[in-house]
């Protein structure tokens, strides 16, 4: 991927243009940004266009030997550390991101905007937990003190760089005395959960939502979409590239209603519909729940917004979430939204944890109950 190919981001596109033109390129960089936003794009693009043996003014060439191997995501010194389960025969501790390459070039060709949840599908592991471990970032160092094959720069990118934990402090040496032209660039969309020991040594480049007329762009250069619904996918993607393309391919999972029908189960108590509605979210898997009730969280600030403004014509929801709302707001108040939401938050801590996901997720509809029948009333249908 080269710059010029990605939507928006003129400031940062600007800044990287700068610092290759003036040699003051920073060894560690962390890209911080929510997912879809950009940071894996933006960091492809940089590493190519430092790699390109013959450099345009904001943008690699395309076309020498160099670009067309970034292009296919096989140069050499351009290195790529990420999440990754257990690998078939493979001891959990020994298997690093080297053992998934051909699978993460795929992702990279048909979904660079993805998260961990289309990472994890692209495996067939969506439920599985995935780390970046202590073998990984000994192969990390190990290469970065190789001479470059061919390149101009040995160039580490570190995506879901969160997922280092503490494991983290084993590339902090690295990273303070880096070798001769070294880059790494760590990718995360939380910058609180990275050690502040390397946080506090990389250029940090805040990614933001891509602009409308960006997105907008990119939609049409890529789908055929009617007025309508190219409008639509523009404002409810609110800056993520990723779900506008999921919105423009109509193929966003109808979360709305699984929210609807939860808060239906949990207000009825009926042990026998809670327990089979239990069952039915738990075998989503950890990663797809993960993201289900982040959907959650997100349609409830909005919900609360629109509590406030007492309309939903400026919500960022589509028509059929803001038909859930009408339906919503005789029973679910102010106060009743915070407490939801709480819940929800608290249940994506627990989701992290060795819990057993019916457990959980029973006792957080047995708490949904307790919120909803708070006051008497009934649930609309």
């Amino acid at each position: 991927m080269f710059i010029d190919s990605i939507p928006g981001h003129q400031d940062i596109k600007g800044y990287f243009a700068k610092i290759i033109s003036e040699s003051r390129v920073p060894h560690a960089m962390l890209m911080v940004g929510e997912d879809g936003m950009g940071g894996l794009p933006l960091a492809l693009g940089l590493a190519a266009s430092l790699q390109c043996e013959s450099p345009q003014a904001n943008s690699a060439c395309g076309k020498c030997p160099s670009c067309i191997k970034v292009d296919q995501n096989i140069h050499p010194d351009i290195h790529f550390a990420f999440p990754v389960i257990k690998k078939e025969k493979l001891k959990r501790e020994d298997t690093t991101s080297k053992d998934f390459l051909p699978e993460w070039r795929l992702f990279l060709q048909n979904t660079p905007y993805g998260n961990l949840n289309d990472w994890l599908s692209q495996l067939n592991a969506p439920d599985k937990i995935a780390n970046i471990n202590v073998a990984e970032c000994q192969s990390i160092i190990k290469g970065l003190g190789l001479k470059t094959y061919e390149g101009k720069y040995k160039i580490q990118i570190i995506w879901g760089a969160e997922f280092l934990g503490k494991e983290g402090n084993r590339l902090l040496k690295l990273i303070e005395e880096p070798t001769d032209d070294t880059v790494i660039i760590l990718i995360t969309n939380n910058r609180n959960s990275i050690l502040n020991t390397i946080r506090s040594r990389c250029q940090i480049i805040s990614v933001p939502p891509v602009g409308d007329d960006a997105i907008k762009s990119f939609l049409n250069s890529n789908f055929q979409l009617p007025d309508g619904q190219l409008e639509e996918s523009v404002y409810l993607s609110s800056g993520n590239i990723r779900k506008a393309e999921l919105l423009a391919q109509q193929n966003e999972k109808s979360y709305s209603e699984d929210l609807l029908n939860w808060l239906r189960y949990g207000y009825s108590g009926d042990p026998e519909h809670i327990n089979d509605w239990v069952t039915y979210l738990a075998q989503k898997g950890k990663q797809e729940l993960k993201t289900f009730i982040n959907y959650g969280l997100h349609f409830f600030r909005e919900y609360y917004l629109g509590l406030n403004l007492k309309e939903t014509n400026n919500l960022r929801l589509t028509t059929q979430e803001k038909n859930v709302i009408l339906k919503m707001n005789k029973i679910i108040d102010r106060s009743k939204t915070i407490d939801l939401e709480s819940l929800l938050g608290r249940c994506i801590t627990q989701i992290n944890r060795n819990l057993s996901l019916k457990i959980l997720l029973m006792d957080v509809t047995l708490n949904i109950n307790k919120v909803l029948r708070s006051e008497v009333n009934k649930f609309s249908t």
